[in-house]
């Protein structure tokens, strides 16, 4: 840009001068003002989902509008890449627990579940599920077994850690994810890494792997994006979508933190890395 011009731009060189944008800030703001039926009704007729409540609407129709008003302008706006991602692969484990956990209370993963999803179709492309024999606490308590499913018979027959995180290692190689295609791992909050994987990695005397040092917290990007607050269930019902399977199966979690994401992708959200150990 010459010295002296009043372009106004990001640094990606995004030309928000362009008339295109005041367009765009009139029309988010007739959308505030509508009623949940009108936007429903303007969706409907676009062809467009619509189920969810209020806000996800708006944000849906909004996000709607300034694609076809920048495409009409001929104007390109800043694209998000995503960090290159070609792969989300969403992770929400399983472990050990107490009705009252006591303090310091050293949670176990007792079971691994992932679910691929393709960035580029929206599509789920692959899902992996093993089960881990705690170390320190071998026993589930009662508590554990009706929360999560988990049965000690099934425990006591699996894997140690570090064996189906070694499976799980493989199943990623096999499709060339973290390889010849870059994925970043998804979870619902920061505890299943911060909390459970990296308490894992300790008692297991082992590294951190490195896909875990930099991840998607999609509850953060969900709270961003639709300006919301809310746990699973509620981040699915806000979005029109009931929950499916059994809650507390890390399978079942994980495939619909996977809906979550793919809704959210499709409304125009940007689900880069934010998270990081």
């Amino acid at each position: 840009m010459a010295e002296g011009s009043s372009e106004k731009k990001t640094e990606e060189g995004v030309n928000y001068d362009h008339p295109v944008y005041k367009e765009i800030s009139l029309s988010n703001g007739m959308i505030n003002r509508m009623k949940k039926e009108e936007v429903k009704d303007i969706l409907v007729k676009l062809g467009l989902d619509s189920r969810g409540v209020k806000e996800v609407l708006q944000r849906r129709l909004k996000n709607h509008i300034k694609k076809e008003k920048l495409a009409k302008a001929k104007v390109q706006h800043c694209s998000v890449d995503r960090d290159g991602i070609a792969y989300y692969c969403v992770i929400d484990f399983e472990a050990t627990c107490e009705k009252e956990n006591p303090e310091g209370y050293q949670h176990e993963i007792i079971e691994f579940p992932a679910v691929l999803v393709n960035a580029k179709t929206l599509e789920i492309e692959g899902e992996f599920q093993q089960y881990c024999k705690p170390l320190l606490k071998p026993r589930l308590t009662k508590f554990c077994q009706e929360l999560t499913g988990i049965s000690q018979e099934t425990v006591d027959k699996s894997d140690n850690f570090p064996q189906v995180l070694d499976n799980f290692h493989i199943w990623l190689k096999e499709r060339g994810i973290g390889t010849t295609h870059k994925f970043a791992v998804v979870t619902d909050g920061p505890w299943d890494i911060q909390r459970f994987l990296v308490t894992q990695c300790e008692i297991c005397n082992i590294n951190l792997p490195k896909w875990s040092r930099k991840y998607i917290n999609l509850r953060k990007h969900y709270r961003n994006f639709y300006k919301m607050k809310c746990k699973l269930s509620e981040m699915l019902e806000n979005l029109g979508l009931e929950f499916e399977g059994r809650p507390h199966s890390g399978l079942d979690d994980s495939r619909n933190i996977a809906r979550i994401l793919i809704k959210m992708l499709k409304d125009g959200g940007d689900l880069s890395f934010n998270d990081i150990v």
